[in-house]
């Protein structure tokens, strides 16, 4: 079957569907580290202090 039109298409069909699905895990994967990484500088960071509000001067 190698060299006929439905060969051809399947092959160029696979190899979209594999490029694609590289690409998209690829994405998650970068999402995901950076979820991971926010949430754990989330737990390991000492909270910020509150920030207090400046009065205004009258006068």
């Amino acid at each position: 079957m190698k060299g006929t039109p439905q060969s051809l298409w399947l092959s160029m069909a696979n190899r979209t569907a594999s490029q694609a699905i590289g690409f998209w895990s690829g994405v998650f994967g970068a999402a995901a580290r950076r979820n991971q990484t926010a949430l754990f500088n989330a737990i390991t960071k000492p909270p910020k202090p509150k920030r207090t509000t400046r009065k205004k001067k009258n006068g």
